[in-house]
């Protein structure tokens, strides 16, 4: 009876055993099941988490992108007298381009239109734009500030511009009366050609060391198209404008002391002469253009800059946040061979 008891006890013993192994067993993967889920929430929070996060700094964006289009879409329309995206455009000299297409379409009145008209709008804009800065996430805020700092330099530009557009008119009479006046210049004693020679000898420095027609215009082809036109002319039809301005063909001529001697020595092509200040005063207007929109060009120039390195931020900010690669760039297509 002792064996079969003790027999007993240990088959008792080792169901226990079993039955405590299994019991383990089923803890175990009970543990490893809650752990294996806890893991996968606690991923799939965090990429949720991440695809917040980026999603937050592209709404952003968007949200600048459409509020530009919107504010500054309503300028550079009033700007440009026309419908174009600016984003369209790749540099400061298109931006010009349009601007002075523009004042080609309403030259008298183009000076009003931009300040009353177009600044507003700017200022608009620059209230608007600057709101946003205060919600803009920090990695945008930098592009932001710069986008915002560009705006009031613009307005400045711009005004400035505007001013200097207004004389445009009266250079282009006085670079019409030297270049008439010239045509008619002769050896003989007339009103026009006693009124150029007078020009000639305050126009050109040292005209009298000059030896004939062509030195003459090989200094003013040196002078203005490999030197600085805006300033030669500028100083031309200031102080010696005046001279071939309102000429009256029926008075009687009045011939300087210098007259015989110069009209000499230019007698080989004086007609050319004319001509030769119609191309510098042609450079010189081309020139001043570009000065006159100088520092609304810069300004316009960070204003492009900084909005594109706003959305180029927000996208990188974005992928490097779900840990995305960004695709490289694609490279410009060669220019074509001219």
């Amino acid at each position: 009876m002792s064996m079969g008891s003790g027999g007993m006890d240990e088959y008792q013993r080792l169901i226990a055993e079993r039955a405590a192994a299994q019991k383990k067993k089923r803890t175990i993967f009970g543990v490893v099941l809650v752990v294996a889920l806890g893991a996968g929430v606690y991923w799939w929070k965090q990429q949720k988490d991440k695809a917040g996060a980026a999603q937050a700094i592209l709404d952003a964006a968007g949200r600048f992108a459409e509020k530009d289009k919107t504010e500054m879409g309503a300028f550079w329309s009033c700007a440009f007298g026309s419908d174009i995206d600016v984003g369209m455009l790749s540099s400061a000299s298109q931006i010009q381009q349009k601007i002075e297409s523009a004042y080609f379409t309403q030259q008298k009145t183009f000076s009003d239109h931009l300040t009353g008209e177009c600044v507003p709008k700017l200022e608009r804009a620059h209230g608007s734009m600057g709101a946003l800065v205060a919600d803009m996430p920090a990695d945008l805020k930098p592009s932001l500030q710069k986008y915002v700092a560009a705006l009031p330099r613009m307005q400045t530009g711009l005004e400035v511009y505007a001013e200097k557009i207004k004389s445009r008119g009266a250079v282009k009479d006085v670079d019409a009366s030297i270049q008439e006046v010239g045509a008619a210049f002769t050896a003989d004693v007339t009103p026009q050609s006693v009124a150029f020679e007078k020009f000639l000898v305050c126009a050109i420095p040292d005209l009298a060391k000059k030896k004939d027609t062509q030195e003459v215009l090989q200094y003013l082809f040196e002078t203005c198209k490999k030197g600085d036109p805006v300033a030669f002319m500028g100083k031309v039809r200031e102080q010696c404008g005046p001279l071939v301005t309102n000429v009256d063909a029926n008075a009687k001529p009045s011939p300087s002391k210098t007259f015989k001697a110069t009209t000499k020595k230019l007698s080989d092509a004086p007609e050319r002469l004319g001509d030769a200040f119609g191309d510098c005063a042609k450079w010189s207007r081309k020139g001043k253009k570009a000065l006159d929109l100088e520092d609304f060009l810069t300004a316009a120039g960070d204003y492009m800059e900084s909005r594109a390195e706003l959305v180029q931020t927000a996208r990188e900010t974005a992928a490097k946040i779900e840990g995305k690669t960004m695709p490289a760039a694609k490279k410009a297509a060669p220019a074509a061979a001219e």
